[in-house]
């Protein structure tokens, strides 16, 4: 009877458990000086597991296993998502969640343009940190600022290993009669050659010819910036020689009291509009040796040239500064007027506003909607001893639209940038206690940025995701970061952790953190320390410091974090995540993380309690108490993950993953169970991916797995295809087989989970539908007084999704 007692219950196995409707809340997209930061935030705790490609590309996929919170069967087939995407549109212009086996998710992010990145974790396992790096422009631009200048565009027809023939060339030509040529790029050792047509002055102009060249070539994209021809400010817009600037030294020195006084005799000539005073001024300063105050009276020159009408004489001067001064502390403000000149000049010569858009709201955005149902029939075979399950049972486990909006308005200025960021939705479920009882509304980021460029400084207020230093995810509060030297910043937060998007700010649970970061101007490497307190029903429920850094050389990054918990005195996380790219195209990485999961808090202590707050709590266990059962709800988990990579010919690339994780064991305390520890778990998984076989611009992955869980064994092949049919259209049919042996109750599971997805993509429209099923049959071996019976039990499980996404921007 106890066997199949335990037979019954691991009968849930072959079906979703109720978890989070999506895996996925946010996928938020900052643009910084130098990188832009891609923060991705997830409803439930993720295990990291590899990235593919390590570094560098277009696209990266980026592999994860859901935890135990996230209350998903690690043996089935997880359905696709479309999560929502605030902000960078120019940047990540597609982002979706796919499942290519059993019990994993594969999160795709598709970029304008190939990109350099790093990856990071953090503290928290319910979030993820993508860092994009700027390779592209190289030098000091304005915070949060687009290099939408002319020739900034160009348009990626088409890109292969091979030499373009003059016949495709001319064919590009004759198709959208604007000027074609040929790049070039390395990506892992490979040349590609790609077919592009510009440069193009003007983004509305790009984006047009965008539409266009789509239909002839369904796999084109926007690229800004990224090679010799559209990196050329001037190619588009011919620049007349500029005068000449004064020569330093070239006067003999003068004493420093008198330098001091021509400047300060030169602000008051500024200050009472005689320019033509503070020029001859300045310009004696100029022709001085260097001295502490020269970079200012280089930008005071430029200025006063300026607003005094020369306009030429005032771009030399702004041309010199950046020279001289590439990292001074005026340089960005000095760049953004030299741009303005740039474009009111190419306007006096064109007629048209090249840069209009900076001094103009512009606004970006998003609807989407998906509808998705989820259902299961387990039928039962005879048995030999009575019990109380049904032959058959039907389950809906979910049927439910989920509505998402995101909008994000952005004004750019001289002195302020403006920018609102909005994301939120709707979930109406159909399903009697479903897990949104109350159909709630979400809001996952509802908050207003106000950047000064002058004093480098930025301020964010209302509901917003960092998962920087020892931020934990969403919160509601204000974030304040002083750029106060070219390579120095000081962070701070302050506000409310939020748990639920569902819910109104929650003030009973505040923090206030605090971090320095230093980032070195063309260096390989960047760190930070940080520091964070927390309470929560007046307690203390997390004080922690902690240090996060990260080196990235030409064929190697590292990324490291620790956080230590000054109030329990014990360490919180500790990770290393690195790559590096060997001879023979080998590409390797290494993720070795112990952290504490969930992350250890006081409010730890109400797992497995019947309060839900710790003011209800303490009505029964003292101080002492609440913190000694926070530490023994708290276990530690370990894991380590290496990747290798490698490409085969040009169109195969083989990637072996090996996994181990262990949880420690949590003690049976003040009325909550033990938990035992488990043993250190491997997982080996051999994945080749494989594009053009069956069709130019198809994608198809072949994963094997072996390995063990907390139950049993585990072995699965997977078959997974992207394939063209006609225009816009990706069909992506896969098929799974799984077996699941040795488990507790001495019972085998084999599973066949075939599923398709279809989907359509132009432009700014994305549709797509899936429809998957699996069919699982599950023996019992038990063995009773009378011999060996064997008890069937048989699992149909049937799933269909369709979804759409909209965006725009002005």
């Amino acid at each position: 009877m106890g066997l199949l007692a335990a037979f019954a219950a691991g009968g849930a196995l072959a079906q979703i458990p109720a978890g989070p409707n999506r895996l996925v809340d946010v996928i938020q997209v900052d643009e910084h000086d130098n990188q832009v930061d891609v923060t991705m935030v997830f409803s439930c705790s993720m295990r990291f597991v590899t990235n593919v490609p390590a570094n560098e590309g277009r696209e990266v996929r980026i592999q994860f296993v859901p935890l135990a919170d996230c209350r998903v069967s690690p043996f089935n087939q997880i359905p696709a998502e479309i999560p929502p995407l605030s902000g960078g549109a120019n940047i990540v212009t597609a982002a979706r969640v796919e499942s290519l086996g059993p019990g994993q998710i594969t999160l795709i992010l598709s970029f304008a343009k190939n990109e350099r990145f790093v990856i990071a974790q953090g503290i928290d396992p319910r979030g993820l940190r993508l860092r994009l790096l700027d390779r592209a422009r190289g030098k000091v631009r304005v915070l949060g600022a687009q290099d939408d200048s002319a020739s900034n565009f160009a348009i990626n027809l088409d890109s292969q290993p091979a030499p373009f023939s003059p016949e495709a060339i001319e064919v590009a030509h004759d198709r959208l009669r604007v000027p074609v040529f040929v790049s070039e790029v390395v990506v892992d050792g490979v040349r590609w050659y790609r077919l592009r047509v510009g440069p193009i002055e003007r983004r509305s102009e790009a984006e047009r010819l965008l539409q266009l060249a789509l239909q002839e070539y369904p796999r084109a994209w926007l690229a800004i910036g990224d090679d010799a021809v559209t990196s050329d400010a001037s190619a588009a817009t011919g620049q007349v020689p500029l005068p000449a600037v004064e020569r330093i030294g070239s006067d003999p020195a003068l004493p420093p009291e008198q330098l001091h006084q021509m400047l300060a005799d030169a602000r008051a000539a500024m200050s009472a509009h005689n320019y033509p005073e503070a020029i001859a001024l300045l310009t004696k300063l100029q022709r001085q040796p260097e001295f502490p105050d020269r970079a200012r009276a280089q930008e005071l020159l430029g200025l006063a040239r300026e607003r005094s009408g020369q306009l030429a004489h005032a771009k030399a001067e702004y041309e010199e500064y950046l020279r001289r001064y590439p990292h001074g502390e005026a340089a960005q403000r000095v760049e953004f007027r030299l741009k303005t000149l740039r474009a009111a000049e190419a306007k006096a010569r064109t007629g048209r506003e090249v840069d209009a858009e900076s001094q103009r709201w512009q606004v970006s955005g998003g609807f989407a909607q998906m509808f998705r149902y989820d259902g299961t029939r387990v039928t039962n075979g005879p048995s030999p001893v009575p019990t109380n399950l049904p032959s058959a049972a039907d389950t809906t486990q979910d049927s439910a639209i989920f509505t998402d909006v995101d909008l994000l308005a952005r004004r750019r200025g001289e002195t302020f940038d403006w920018l609102g960021r909005f994301s939120g939705g709707y979930d109406k479920t159909f399903v009697p206690g479903g897990t949104n009882l109350g159909d709630p509304t979400r809001v996952s980021l509802a908050s207003i940025d106000v950047i000064d460029k002058h004093l480098g400084l930025l301020a964010r207020v209302g509901r917003q995701v960092n998962n920087t230093g020892a931020i934990l995810g969403t919160f509601d509060g204000v974030f304040l970061s002083w750029q106060f030297q070219p390579s120095w910043a000081i962070d701070a937060a302050a506000g409310y952790p939020t748990d639920l998007l569902t819910a109104s700010p929650q003030t009973q649970h505040r923090f206030e953190s605090l971090s320095l970061a230093y980032a070195p101007r063309n260096a390989h490497w960047d760190c930070s320390i940080f520091a964070i307190t927390q309470e929560y029903d007046g307690l203390k429920d997390r004080q922690a410091v902690g240090f996060e850094g990260r080196v990235l050389a030409s064929r190697a990054s590292l990324v490291a974090l620790i956080d230590y918990d000054t109030f329990y005195h014990l360490l919180n996380t500790a990770s290393l995540l690195g790559t590096v790219q060997l001879p023979a195209r080998w590409s390797l990485s290494l993720d070795a993380e112990r952290r504490n999961a969930p992350v250890l808090t006081t409010s730890n202590a109400l797992i497995g309690q019947p309060v839900t707050n710790l003011s209800g709590l303490q009505e029964t266990l003292t101080l002492d108490q609440i913190y000694q059962a926070a530490r023994d709800r708290t276990p530690i988990t370990s894991n380590y993950n290496f990747t290798a990579t490698r490409p085969l010919g040009q169109r195969f690339q083989f990637t072996a993953v090996v996994s181990a994780t262990q949880t420690g064991a949590t003690p049976a305390s003040f009325g909550v169970n033990a938990q035992p520890a488990t043993a250190m778990l491997f997982n080996y998984q051999a994945q080749l991916y494989g594009s053009n076989l069956w069709s130019k611009g198809d994608f198809n992955v072949l994963t094997l797995t072996h390995g063990d869980t907390e139950i049993g064994r585990m072995d699965s092949v997977s078959l997974t295809s992207r394939l063209p049919v006609g225009g816009a259209w990706r069909l992506a049919p896969r098929f799974t087989v799984q077996r699941l042996s040795e488990q507790n109750d001495n019972s085998s599971q084999t599973s066949y989970i075939p599923s398709a997805l279809l989907d359509w993509q132009r432009g700014n429209k994305l549709l797509q539908f899936e429809v998957g099923g699996e069919l699982g049959s599950r023996d019992a071996f038990l063995q009773l007084a009378n011999g060996q019976f064997v008890q069937t039990q048989k699992t149909t499980r049937y799933y269909a999704s369709l979804s759409y996404r909209l965006t725009f921007q002005n």
